[in-house]
């Protein structure tokens, strides 16, 4: 077939804009050599029962001491039983933190002794008869409202008259709406949600109700990490390192409103 001189012409640019393709591409091979290599560090996976403000601050601490050993951290998010159950069987490498209290029921976690947070329990009331110092014995018979997952909380609060939600969203609106007369939460835990809602009459008592350690556990296969991982948190801890990394994200939760609540200071 013969091709005309309209043919001839057409051809041309199409052989220019081939050239200038194969050109491109061999500019972007350099650019792909050096892209950033992938990360091949092992990886360790911890649950965990918060989906609000600890999980974040588990997941922070534990990144840090953990890349110091070589290893990428990788924090799952699940219901507080699950959770557990999957460090407890090996499905994960261990339980990002928890009260002491889980030890008894599963014994393949392995407790990390230096402390990961120290957690302060607040109360959210809009009452103002209550004196914190009476403690959950003083809220006598009123209704009283917990977060599911709080090991600490709900034994705390076996026979009261207590209240079960799944979030701090739902607890708050039964307070505005007086159907329970306290809400008690973890305060770190529920700063992303004081971020977004409004607490209208409801105030925020200066004293904790109560404050626990809380462990780092790692599942039996890996005992033998216990030490360095533990070297690694009380270096972390005893530099303050921890408790910077707490208010960091408090400011990123709350900005320049932080509450004076004694709860934001170092624990002694």
């Amino acid at each position: 077939m013969t091709i005309g001189p309209s043919g001839r012409g057409i051809a041309a640019p199409l052989r220019l804009l081939f050239l200038l393709a194969l050109a491109l591409c061999a500019l972007a091979l350099p650019g792909a050599c050096l892209a950033a290599p992938p990360d091949l560090r092992p990886q360790m996976v911890f649950s965990s029962f918060s989906s609000n403000g600890m999980s974040e601050l588990f997941g922070r601490i534990l990144s840090e001491a953990y890349t110091e050993l070589g290893y990428k951290v990788v924090i799952w998010k699940l219901p507080p039983e699950r959770a557990l159950i999957m460090a407890n069987e090996g499905y994960v490498d261990g339980e990002a933190a928890r009260v002491a209290v889980i030890e008894k029921d599963y014994p393949n976690l392995i407790r990390v002794p230096t402390p990961l947070y120290f957690n302060r329990i607040a109360v959210f009331t809009k009452r103002s008869d209550y004196d914190p110092e009476s403690g959950f014995r003083g809220m006598g018979d009123r209704p009283v409202c917990i977060c599911n997952g709080y090991k600490f909380l709900e034994k705390a609060t076996t026979g009261m008259d207590r209240h079960t939600v799944a979030s701090y969203e739902n607890m708050l609106a039964l307070l505005q709406n007086d159907r329970v007369e306290f809400g008690l939460a973890e305060y770190f835990d529920i700063l992303p949600t004081l971020a977004k809602v409004k607490l209208e009459g409801i105030r925020i008592l200066d004293k904790p109700l109560a404050v626990n350690p809380m462990y780092h556990y790692l599942n039996r296969k890996h005992a033998d990490l216990v030490p360095a991982v533990n070297r690694v948190l009380s270096r972390m801890a005893d530099e303050g390192r921890m408790e910077e990394i707490a208010h960091s994200m408090m400011h990123e939760f709350l900005g320049e409103s932080l509450s004076p609540c004694p709860m934001l200071k170092a624990h002694n």
